[in-house]
C-alpha cells in the first residue's frame, strides 16, 4: 500500500512537471497580445488619431534602404558603414511630436521606427546568428520614439496593433529573420501607406515560403498561428471571416481558386526560420547543403534577389510607379533608344497585365509625340534622315490610298524599327487620329509578347532562387509559348497582307522601246 501510494505520488509529480513544461513552452512561443498602451504615450497617439495634421520626412531611412536592403534582406555591413546617417534619422524620430502627426503619418513612422531600431539592435550586437540571441531585444531594450521610451514590443503590440487594428502590420514590421516579412528597399510614407500595405501583403502572401498548396491543404506562415485573430476579429480591417478567406484576398491564382472552391480548406503552419536576414544568408544556406558556391550555382539566387529588388523599388512609388515607368519608356522611344529591354523589364517589374498596360501607354505616347514632332517641328530633318529608303517610299504611296490599314499592318509586322516608324508616319498623309487608332491596335500583340518574356524570365530566376515554384513557372512558360505562337501567326498574316498592299502601289518600271 505504501509502495502504491509512493508510485502514485511520483506519477502525479511527473505529470505535473510535464504539464508545467508544456504550459511554459506554450507561453514562451505564444505571441504577445495586442494591449492598448496607457499613460502619456497613449494620450499622444489618441491626440494624433483625433486631430493630427503633420507629416514626417523619411527620406534618410529611404536612402539607406535603397542601398542596404536587397531582395528584402539586409546588408548589415553597409548599414554599419552608414551608422551616422541611421542614428541621425532615429534622433529625429526620437524628437518628433507623436500627437501632431496625421494618422497615416504616425502609422508609417512607427513602422519605420520599428524596422530601423531592429537594424540598430543587430548592429549593436554584431556577430549574432539570430535576433533571438540578443537578450531582451523585444521586451527590455528601450529606444526613444516621439519622446517616449519604448521597446519593440511596445511599438508593435501596445501601439500599432491595438490602436490601428490593421492585420497588414504583420507584413511590414521586420524582425530581422528569414521567415519575417521582407524589408523593402524603400521607406513607408503616410501619403502612400495604403498602397504600400496592400503591395506588401500581396508580396508576402504570394511567396510560396509563406503560403503554398500541398496535397489539397494550405501551408501557411506562423503569423497565422501567433496572430490568427488579428485577421478575423471584428473591428479590424481589412478582415475576413476566416484565415483562408483573408489569404485569398492577396494570394496567387492557384491558392485563391483552391480557397474559393473549398472555403473550409485545411491548413498547417510552416516552420519558422529565425536565421538572421543578412544578404548572404541564402548563399550561406546553399553552401552548407551543396558545398562551396560557383558562379553558376550562385547566379540564380542573385538574379532572383535583383528581380525582387526591382519590384520593391518600383513599388516604393505606389501607384506612381507604372506612371514613371511609362514616362521613361516614352522619352526613350522618342530618343531612338530601343524599347525591347524596357518592355521586358516591365514584365519583370509589374507582371503581365500591369506591365502590358504600362508599356502600352508609354509606347503609344511615344508614337504620338514622335509623329507630331516630325509633322510640325522637325520635318526637314526627319525627311533628310529618312531619305534614300525605297521601302519607306513604297509605304508612303500605300498610305495615300489605304491610310490607317498600312499603319496597322506595319505595326503588326514591323519592317523597320519602331521609333523610325513613329517619325516616318509624321511625313505621310495619314491623319493623326487614324495613325493613333491603328497604332493602338497594331502594337498590342508584340507588347504582350515582350512583357510576357519578362514575366517568364523572372519566374525562372525566382524558382531557381527558391522564392517561387517550378510548377507555376512551367505554366508561365506554357503561356509564353502559346502567346508567341499567336503573335507569329498574326505577324505572318500581316506581312503577307502588307506585301500585297505594297505590290499594288509599286512604281512602274520603264517600258522597253517598241
Amino acid at each position: 500500500m505504501r509502495g502504491k501510494r509512493s508510485v502514485t505520488r511520483w506519477s502525479g509529480l511527473v505529470s505535473a512537471a510535464l504539464l508545467g513544461a508544456v504550459v511554459l513552452g506554450w507561453a514562451a512561443c505564444a505571441a504577445p497580445a495586442a494591449q492598448v498602451a496607457t499613460g502619456p504615450v497613449a494620450e499622444a497617439v489618441e491626440r494624433a488619431l483625433a486631430r493630427g495634421t503633420e507629416g514626417f520626412d523619411h527620406s534618410a531611412w529611404d536612402g539607406l534602404l535603397r542601398e542596404g536592403a536587397i531582395g528584402g534582406l539586409v546588408d548589415y555591413e553597409f548599414m554599419a558603414g552608414r551608422r551616422a546617417e541611421l542614428d541621425a534619422y532615429l534622433a529625429r524620430v526620437a524628437e518628433t511630436d507623436l500627437g501632431a502627426l496625421e494618422r497615416d503619418e504616425l502609422k508609417a513612422l512607427l513602422i519605420n521606427a520599428y524596422n530601423a531600431l531592429t537594424v540598430v539592435a543587430i548592429l549593436d550586437h554584431s556577430g549574432v546568428a539570430s535576433i533571438r540571441d540578443i537578450d531582451g531585444v523585444w521586451t527590455e531594450l528601450e529606444w526613444t520614439v516621439g519622446g517616449f521610451a519604448l521597446t519593440l514590443d511596445n511599438i508593435e503590440h501596445n501601439v500599432l496593433r491595438p490602436f490601428f487594428q490593421d492585420p497588414r502590420i504583420h507584413f511590414v514590421v521586420n524582425c530581422a529573420s528569414l521567415s519575417c516579412a521582407r524589408l523593402p528597399g524603400w521607406a513607408y510614407v503616410g501619403a502612400e501607406l495604403e498602397a504600400q500595405l496592400e503591395e506588401r501583403s500581396r508580396a508576402f502572401l504570394r511567396d510560396p515560403a509563406n503560403v503554398s498548396l500541398e496535397g489539397g491543404r494550405l501551408r501557411v506562415s506562423r503569423y497565422f498561428d501567433w496572430y490568427g485573430s488579428d485577421f478575423t476579429a471584428a473591428g479590424w480591417g481589412p478582415r475576413a471571416e476566416s484565415i483562408p478567406a483573408f489569404i485569398a484576398r492577396y494570394a496567387d491564382d492557384e491558392v485563391r481558386a483552391a480557397i474559393e472552391a473549398d472555403s473550409r480548406v485545411g491548413f498547417d503552419f510552416a516552420d519558422y526560420d529565425w536565421s538572421l536576414n543578412t544578404v548572404d544568408a541564402l548563399s550561406s544556406s546553399r553552401d552548407q547543403q551543396f558545398g562551396a558556391p560557383t558562379l553558376v550555382t550562385d547566379e540564380p539566387g542573385l538574379t532572383a534577389r535583383l528581380v525582387t529588388w526591382l519590384r520593391e523599388t518600383t513599388a516604393g512609388f505606389g501607384w506612381l510607379g507604372p506612371v514613371f515607368y511609362a514616362l521613361i519608356y516614352t522619352i526613350a522611344a522618342v530618343l531612338f533608344i530601343p524599347g525591347s529591354a524596357l518592355t521586358i523589364g516591365a514584365g519583370i517589374t509589374f507582371g503581365l497585365w500591369l506591365g502590358s498596360l504600362t508599356v502600352f501607354f508609354g509606347a503609344n505616347a511615344a508614337a504620338a509625340l514622335s509623329f507630331l514632332i516630325a509633322r510640325y517641328v522637325l520635318r526637314d530633318r526627319v525627311e533628310k534622315l529618312l531619305s534614300g529608303r525605297p521601302a519607306l517610299r513604297a509605304i508612303d504611296r500605300a498610305v495615300e490610298t489605304q491610310g490607317w490599314r498600312i499603319v496597322a499592318l506595319t505595326r503588326l509586322s514591323p519592317i523597320f524599327p519602331f521609333s523610325l516608324q513613329n517619325y516616318f508616319y509624321g511625313l505621310t498623309g495619314v491623319t493623326f487620329y487614324q495613325y493613333v487608332a491603328a497604332s493602338l491596335v497594331g502594337m498590342l500583340p508584340g507588347t504582350v509578347l515582350y512583357v510576357y518574356i519578362g514575366v517568364a524570365g523572372a519566374g525562372v530566376a525566382e524558382a531557381a532562387g527558391g522564392t517561387a515554384s517550378w510548377g507555376q513557372t512551367a505554366l508561365l512558360w506554357a503561356g509564353l509559348i502559346a502567346t508567341a505562337a499567336v503573335v507569329v501567326l498574326v505577324t505572318r498574316v500581316a506581312r503577307r497582307e502588307l506585301d500585297k498592299a505594297l505590290a499594288e502601289v509599286a512604281e512602274p518600271t520603264d517600258a522597253p522601246a517598241p
